[in-house]
């Protein structure tokens, strides 16, 4: 007995794209959106866009690191605290 393929909305694929994209759906999942991106030609386009974006990103970014405080300001802001703040 098999069953029939997921089937996704535009709006669900919008959602899953950043998923897609780093590898982290489920087969079942990735199968439904890697159809809905084959039949919908505007979702297909973001997907290409965003895919364009984050390997631009990844590019420019390569070898650069953030100033060494920004961890620390960034948990300071959410209310935690690194573990070599502890140390």
């Amino acid at each position: 007995m098999t069953s029939e393929p997921r089937v996704i909305d535009c709006q669900e694929a919008a959602r899953r794209l950043h998923e897609l994209i780093d590898g982290e759906l489920t087969p079942e999942v990735e199968g439904a959106v890697q159809r809905h991106l084959e039949d919908c030609a505007p979702c297909m386009a973001v997907y290409e866009f965003e895919e364009a974006f984050l390997r631009f990103v990844k590019l420019k970014a390569k070898g650069q690191t953030a100033p060494g405080d920004l961890k620390k300001r960034i948990l300071g802001s959410l209310g935690l605290t690194s573990n070599s703040d502890n140390a």
